[in-house]
């Protein structure tokens, strides 16, 4: 997912790097129950690497990008912020609260359908496909501030200007149940199996999700499911990379593609 989504910003010729010394982003829904400070502590000193060159953050996941938008949120506060502040001296670092946090699909989406259809050489005629947003995409909405969390339709639009046909959109997008794994199995794969009926039942023949978590439900968790496609593979393959240079192989349920 990676691989196909710097081939696909290259390719967009948008200029960025890799985050230098990044570690995990401590996704709160678990860490911040346990350890809020260990999580705003770690998720601020990412926000601050990147305000070291005046960067914003561009994340591939749906859970990285609501926790740094989470954290940029309650650090926006001077007195969290300086607690927080006081343990990054330890370590000769500083946050301002003047790292901006994106998501794949919004810098996509903001490019404009004129400018992302001109770029377009291999365009996905005949993808028949059902979108799935995520939860952590447009929740908590007042927030993350990406678009109305009851009818979100970017990742429609962006799939629609690659040349697929989108058959079915979730007005109200549903989890994938990868939340409940290893909690509650028979919750999680009855989530999973009504989500993926549903999309079969509108004649969806792929997935396309923004969210690396749902795409790993999608892909390992499934019993004779739709194949799964990400964000950035969706928009590699649409931009003239070929499956191999993808990685499309490694998936597990086959694509054929």
């Amino acid at each position: 997912m990676e691989k196909a989504s710097i081939i696909a910003l290259e390719r967009m010729g948008l200029e960025f790097d890799l985050l230098p010394d990044a570690t995990c982003c401590m996704e709160p829904i678990g860490l911040r129950s346990m350890a809020l400070d260990t999580w705003k502590v770690t998720a601020a000193r990412m926000l601050a690497i990147a305000e070291v060159d005046g960067r914003d953050i561009v994340t591939l996941c749906n859970g990285c990008f609501m926790s740094l938008k989470e954290a940029a949120h309650l650090l926006s506060k001077d007195d969290e912020r300086e607690k927080v502040n006081e343990i990054l001296a330890d370590i000769g670092m500083r946050y301002e609260g003047t790292t901006n946090v994106k998501h794949l699909l919004e810098i996509v989406a903001g490019m404009g359908e004129e400018r992302v259809r001109s770029m377009i050489t291999s365009p996905l005629d005949g993808l028949r496909v059902a979108v799935h947003p995520g939860c952590h995409l447009v929740r908590p909405s007042r927030i993350l501030g990406v678009e109305n969390p009851f009818s979100p339709d970017l990742l429609v639009r962006v799939t629609e200007w690659l040349g697929a046909e989108v058959v079915h959109a979730q007005d109200w997008p549903g989890c994938c149940g990868g939340g409940l794994t290893g909690v509650n199995e028979e919750i999680s794969s009855g989530i999973l199996k009504e989500t993926v009926d549903e999309f079969k039942m509108m004649g969806a023949e792929y997935i396309v999700t923004p969210c690396p978590f749902c795409f790993i439900q999608f892909d390992l968790r499934q019993k004779d499911g739709l194949p799964v496609i990400y964000l950035g593979e969706l928009l590699a393959l649409g931009l003239g990379a070929s499956s191999q240079d993808i990685g499309i192989k490694h998936h597990r349920i086959r694509l054929d593609l």
